[in-house]
């Protein structure tokens, strides 16, 4: 008969049963060696180096390649260079090269200086003021320094401060606070403005501030203020008499009066001094009497010297008693003007 042979159910044919499986290998599959792994001299080959462990085998043996040693030389110029830029400031240099560009770019645009506003000015000169802000129309607005300009117009005599700002996109705005003028000072042959502080303000059109008051000697700006300041708010009848306030050794005052008497005040107590010749003053006239000077440096007493001619006269008389002391005809205090 034939023999039929078998099938499976799911349609794959089994083998006939007279063939034999094929011979099995002796060695074992989880100990089979991969011969492709092999290197040529029959050893297991490496994993694959990094770059970076390749390199250093490769040095390690002796080969190697000179493309690290020129790109750490071309590293090595570079920072050389830039380090020169830094250092020698030519990195700020170009820089500032570029913003000067820019700022002619955007100055073509319109953001160009066409007007300077300047308010609070009443004294300073405004050539001095412009020549102090530095510009001239069509600048870059951008380019212009604000801070820079306001410390140049703050050293112009009569300015005590200044702001400026810029207002976009073509105007530079100062606004100008100026020192008030509070005397005239004497010092040598120099005569100049000053301000309430002392400080000189300057040295031109002084002939225009005739009205201040005159003060002379060296350190007077220092302390003229408070023996103004005293006599306006104590005695401004007399104030109003006084031509000149001089300074003497720079320590104590002399008032020389608008008909050339001279009051040597003391250098302590010069309030209760004024106080003290005004009521001899109110009694005695003393003032306006023929007289050289009047001596109250002296707390118990007032020394007046006549002029030659008024010793004869009877325009003050000759031993009179008073409340603190007495007044002296003829009689120049010892110590003269010190």
């Amino acid at each position: 008969m034939r023999q039929v042979k078998s099938q499976s159910r799911t349609g794959v044919r089994a083998a006939p049963r007279g063939k034999t499986m094929k011979k099995n290998s002796k060695v074992a599959p989880g100990k089979r060696r991969n011969t492709s792994a092999m290197s040529t001299f029959g050893r297991r080959r490496d994993r694959p180096a990094g770059p970076v462990a390749a390199w250093i085998e490769n040095l390690r043996e002796g080969n190697f390649g000179t493309r690290p040693f020129a790109w750490g030389a071309v590293a090595l110029i570079a920072g050389v260079i830039v380090y020169g830029i830094v250092i020698g400031g030519h990195a700020q240099a170009a820089a500032d090269a570029a913003g000067r560009q820019v700022n002619r770019v955007l100055a073509l645009s319109g953001f160009s200086i066409q007007d300077v506003r300047v308010t609070g000015r009443a004294q300073t000169r405004k050539e001095d003021l412009l020549a102090a802000v530095g510009v001239e129309r069509g600048d870059p607005i951008f380019g212009f320094d604000t801070e820079a300009a306001r410390q140049r117009i703050e050293r112009l005599g009569w300015v005590g401060s200044a702001t400026v700002t810029r207002l976009l996109p073509d105007t530079i705005r100062i606004e100008v606070k100026e020192r008030e003028p509070f005397a005239l000072w004497q010092r040598g042959g120099t005569l100049s403005i000053i301000d309430a502080e002392g400080r000189p303000i300057t040295e031109e059109g002084v002939q225009d501030f005739a009205h201040l008051p005159f003060i002379v000697g060296f350190g007077a700006p220092r302390e003229a203020t408070a023996l103004l300041n005293l006599m306006r708010a104590e005695q401004p009848q007399l104030l109003q008499r006084v031509r000149a306030f001089v300074r003497v050794s720079d320590r104590r005052w002399n008032l020389r009066l608008e008909n050339g008497v001279d009051v040597k005040l003391p250098e302590t107590g010069v309030e209760k001094a004024l106080a003290d010749l005004a009521a001899y003053d109110t009694q005695y006239k003393i003032l306006s009497r023929d007289i050289v000077s009047v001596d109250l440096r002296l707390p118990d007493r007032v020394s007046v010297e006549l002029t030659e001619g008024a010793a004869t006269n009877q325009g003050i008389a000759t031993e009179a008693t008073m409340k603190n002391g007495a007044v002296r005809t003829g009689v120049t205090s010892r110590g003269g003007n010190t």
